[in-house]
């Protein structure tokens, strides 16, 4: 098998299997303790969101790591039954290399969520902190 169709396989393996809603938690937890950490600095208009690289190190924690070298040799789309020992183990190598690579893309995609979801909770605290104003101050 070339390597491109090796890659592209294991690829669409691991993007078969990915869990989008717990993703989409683990984005929506980090927006809300953001905004509980610097609440005084939204109210106070001075809040900026952190860049998309400082949030996805904020995430990379809670993403998890999930390859699994026996189950990917059980459940993955490739037959690694037949290799001697030292093609398996470079073959179990490559794909843990291309998980890196995917699991590096998958926190950037969950910290960008992140950012949405902390525009998202900003505007909604704006629009109550309005709302109280016109109520109190009118």
């Amino acid at each position: 098998m070339k390597n491109k169709e090796f890659e592209v396989r294991v690829m669409q393996y691991f993007t078969a299997n990915i869990n989008l809603q717990k993703n989409w938690e683990i984005a929506k937890e980090c927006a809300r303790e953001i905004i509980d950490l610097k609440f005084n600095d939204i109210l106070t208009d001075t809040f900026e969101i952190p860049p998309t690289e400082e949030l996805r190190k904020k995430v990379s924690g809670k993403v998890p790591y999930e390859f699994d070298t026996t189950d990917f040799m059980d459940k993955g789309p490739i037959d690694l039954s037949g290799l001697d020992d030292n093609l398996l183990k470079k073959a179990l190598n490559d794909t843990e290399s291309i998980y890196k690579k995917f699991h590096h893309a998958q926190t950037m995609q969950v910290a960008r969520a992140a950012k949405k979801a902390c525009n998202s909770l900003i505007e909604n605290v704006k629009k109550e902190i309005s709302q109280i104003k016109k109520k109190y101050l009118s």
